[in-house]
């Protein structure tokens, strides 16, 4: 980055990383942070913010599109289900009718609660994603300005 001139004396600029390889940002010292962060006081340029936004991409959670039908269908997939499913089984070679429609209306208005909650918790979930902060404050070319959240990089 043109301009960047390292902060940190030799003693702050130890890595500051965990047993499990992750950066311990919370107890590096600032100038070690914009060290390893490769940026400066007054923040980064615009160029620089716009080179690593196409490296690191937006900072966004990757939309997950899930296949309604499985969802359904794994509310028939769990241990009282397959209780419920060999009784419906039985039912039909024992040629018991009453009971295999019982048992499957059951099977269907648990699988049924089921999907309709899981629905009900994902659209809570997109609900509070929607009212997430919108813009940030950031350090560009020296001045604080408000960004788009999506749009944040590191440094």
């Amino acid at each position: 980055m043109a301009g960047y001139q390292a902060l940190a004396t030799p003693n702050e600029a130890k890595n500051y990383v965990n047993d499990a390889g992750q950066i311990e940002w919370g107890v590096m010292p600032l100038n070690a942070a914009l060290d390893k962060l490769k940026a400066t006081r007054d923040g980064l340029s615009s160029d620089e913010a716009q080179k690593r936004l196409i490296e690191h991409g937006p900072n966004a959670l990757p939309k997950v599109e899930v296949n309604r039908l499985l969802v359904f269908l794994g509310f028939m997939w769990n241990p009282l289900s397959w209780a419920m499913e060999v009784a419906a089984i039985l039912s039909i070679i024992l040629l018991d009718y009453a009971d295999f429609g019982l048992i499957l209306a059951l099977l269907l208005l648990n699988a049924c609660i089921g999907y309709f909650e899981e629905m009900q918790a994902g659209d809570a979930v997109a609900a509070l994603m929607g009212q997430l902060a919108p813009e940030s404050k950031v350090f560009r070319d020296g001045a604080m300005i408000n960004v788009p959240a999506d749009q944040l990089v590191p440094g």
